[in-house]
């Protein structure tokens, strides 16, 4: 067998964070676990998309 000679990097994380662009491992763990908890955007979730936005349209007409 041939061993696996490659090693993962550190990847570093960045966020905005009260105005600034910092790594996620500079924060405190108050500031951590608030990162944790947000939530990511995905298209299909928006208003402009999927059903919920279907369902804005018939309330609205």
């Amino acid at each position: 067998m041939i061993a696996n000679t490659q090693q993962r990097t550190k990847c570093e994380v960045f966020s905005r964070s009260m105005g600034f662009i910092r790594p996620t491992s500079n924060f405190n763990i108050g500031k951590y676990s608030e990162f944790c908890e947000r939530k990511t955007f995905t298209e299909a979730n928006s208003l402009t998309a999927g059903a919920r936005h279907t369902e804005l349209l018939k309330k609205a007409a």
